[in-house]
């Protein structure tokens, strides 16, 4: 198949981009008319509650190559991107915010390293402009701090979710069944053949960034618990060293009651106290964070609801996750999803 019957897929993720949706479309054609191939733009509304659905509606009906998928409430930017994703029916499939601060103009590039051969291309963030110190410096520290944490997989250093994947990918990735989701550490699980791109990040230009100092932390902490136990072996080593601080101490207080009169302790018993406290109640939090993620992959919910869809056949592609019943086929769509990501067991149970 040449590339220029190949066709490229951009997911664009939106909550409340009323102020910029048109700019990206504008900033989006001008680029992938330019990429010599057929392309689709699948805009992922998390629920917005300003004017986005009504743009979005708006440039699709003016063209068709623009698909607009509403999910039923915020399900989470990481769930959002996942759904644009198993809706694209693209042979190599790109993310990018609406907001622009990752540049259109790269888009060739990750092209250029696809054609070449690569699975997985992502954006390497080698700095960023146009914001705020007090954003951008808790932001990188986060990224180092998850990358120094990840396990098995190191997890590429400043990445970000903007990517290509190509098609194999996509269908590895569905495989994945967590209801926690990193998708950038998923995806780089997977393997495959990878290659990174530096890139300079932008301020935005129009609208305010939904990313708060609460979702930060949370996102880190996300990350961070999904593809690594280092709190726990932390934890284990912090234990050892409160206990081997103790013994030592015990020592110094039975030495010091034979050689002098032994010291008040109140205060020291207070301060023992009050560690031990602050130790158990730090496991406790740590050990409940792993718990929380196994109490929510036994729900077993779906990740996300779809609420309407606009010039998406889903007879045209992979079948689109978790429709409200709306149309006849919806059921059916329903069921060949969950077939996919919860294969029936045999009749022994195993």
């Amino acid at each position: 198949m040449t590339s220029e019957n190949r066709l490229f897929s951009m997911v664009v993720p939106v909550l409340n981009e009323q102020e910029v949706l048109r700019d990206t479309r504008a900033a989006l054609e001008r680029v992938l008319d330019g990429v010599g191939m057929p392309f689709e733009v699948i805009v992922v509304d998390n629920g917005s509650s300003d004017a986005t659905p009504a743009i979005a509606e708006e440039i699709c009906a003016a063209d068709p190559r623009w698909k607009y998928v509403r999910l039923s409430r915020n399900f989470g930017y990481q769930n959002s991107i996942t759904a644009g994703m198993l809706a694209a029916r693209g042979d190599a499939i790109m993310v990018i915010d609406a907001d622009l601060q990752d540049p259109p103009e790269l888009i060739p590039q990750f092209i250029a390293k696809w054609r070449e051969g690569y699975d997985i291309v992502y954006g390497v963030r080698q700095k960023r402009t146009g914001e705020p110190f007090y954003r951008v410096i808790p932001t990188m520290l986060a990224m180092r701090f998850i990358t120094w944490m990840s396990d098995d997989v190191k997890l590429p250093l400043h990445s970000g979710d903007f990517r290509l994947i190509t098609r194999r990918v996509r269908d590895a990735y569905a495989s994945l069944r967590e209801s926690n989701r990193y998708v950038r550490g998923l995806v780089h699980w997977l393997g495959f053949r990878q290659a990174g791109i530096p890139y300079v990040r932008v301020g935005r230009a129009k609208g305010r960034t939904k990313s708060t100092a609460l979702y930060l932390v949370g996102f880190m902490l996300n990350a961070v618990f999904n593809f690594s136990i280092k709190p726990l072996r932390l934890f284990s080593l912090f234990g050892l060293g409160v206990l081997a601080a103790t013994a030592l101490l015990a020592v110094v207080y039975v030495v010091s009651s034979f050689l002098t009169d032994p010291p008040p302790g109140l205060t020291t018993v207070l301060l023992l106290l009050l560690t031990n406290l602050g130790v158990t109640c730090l496991g406790i939090g740590v050990l409940g964070e792993y718990l929380a993620r196994i109490y929510a992959e036994s729900k077993q919910r779906p990740l996300w609801l779809v609420d309407r869809t606009i010039n998406l056949d889903p007879g045209d592609g992979p079948p689109l996750p978790w429709s409200f019943p709306e149309e006849s086929h919806a059921a059916a769509l329903d069921l060949s999803f969950r077939e996919t990501m919860n294969p029936p067991r045999s009749a022994s149970g195993r």
